[in-house]
């Protein structure tokens, strides 16, 4: 009888172990700071999924009633995991956009390369903002607001809340926070190239035999870089960081 009852508080706990993992390994998975080429393997994976699910188990306490079914509930789950994870890249995905507005504008996206940080393709400087930023992260306190947003998250959308009253409609809202942002934060260097731009164009009007647009690269690279260093990272530190927190999940309940 002993036996029966460990058995059947051990098939409990394997049953909200994978409600768990379905909610925040979907986020270890999306995040581009904790990509394949920062946590490589998925032993190193899931064994800090498996501490973070270990220090959110009171946050996931759930009882499992014959009439929701546990596939049910797995999948409700995994779409919950699916927005707090695009919530939370949000900040990441406005800086990669900053690297690929810049590189765009400046002429350099035949340099496309492998992202060192996530590991897929991207332009030079869109990794150098997603690396930039994923320090940004780590040094001031990311992981530990990143447990914190996960806790809330169970708050927001507890264990076996229905989906479908989530506003799926709101996912155009990120796409305009992403979009927004990240013009705002490469406009002005986006205005300077393209001051540079028309200089080297009047230039190339009076003195067409020195063919000044064979330096456009290196002119308005040049000149990105140093207006970029005036307020960029200062911006990046401030705007972005007010994003990642838990009202753009809520906006999907609101």
């Amino acid at each position: 009888m002993q036996f029966i009852i460990y058995y059947l508080n051990f098939q409990n706990g394997v049953l909200l172990f994978v409600m768990a993992y379905a909610r925040i390994a979907i986020v270890f998975y999306m995040l581009p700071v904790l990509g394949e080429r920062v946590l490589s393997g998925l032993v190193i994976k899931n064994t800090l999924i498996t501490l973070t699910i270990i220090g959110l188990w009171p946050c996931s306490q759930l009882v499992i009633s014959p009439e929701q079914g546990w596939f049910i509930l797995l999948v409700q789950e995994v779409v919950v995991g699916l927005i707090l994870a695009m919530t939370l890249c949000v900040p990441f995905w406005i800086a990669i956009n900053i690297g690929e507005l810049l590189d765009n504008q400046r002429g350099a996206t035949l340099s496309d390369s492998i992202d060192p940080v996530n590991g897929g393709q991207s332009s030079v400087l869109s990794g150098f903002m997603n690396f930039a930023f994923g320090a940004i992260f780590f040094a001031s306190g990311g992981m530990q607001l990143l447990l914190e947003l996960m806790m809330k998250s169970y708050q927001v959308f507890p264990q076996g809340s229905n989906v479908m009253k989530i506003h799926w409609q709101e996912l155009s809202y990120l796409l305009m926070v992403i979009a927004k942002n990240s013009i705002i934060l490469a406009a002005p260097v986006l205005m300077v190239m393209l001051v540079a731009e028309l200089l080297l164009g009047v230039f190339a009007r009076y003195c067409p035999q020195l063919n000044p647009f064979s330096l456009s690269l290196t002119i308005k690279s040049f000149i990105a870089f140093i207006v970029f260093l005036l307020y960029g990272f200062r911006a990046m530190t401030e705007k972005p960081w007010q994003i990642f927190s838990n009202l753009a999940l809520q906006t999907f309940i609101s």
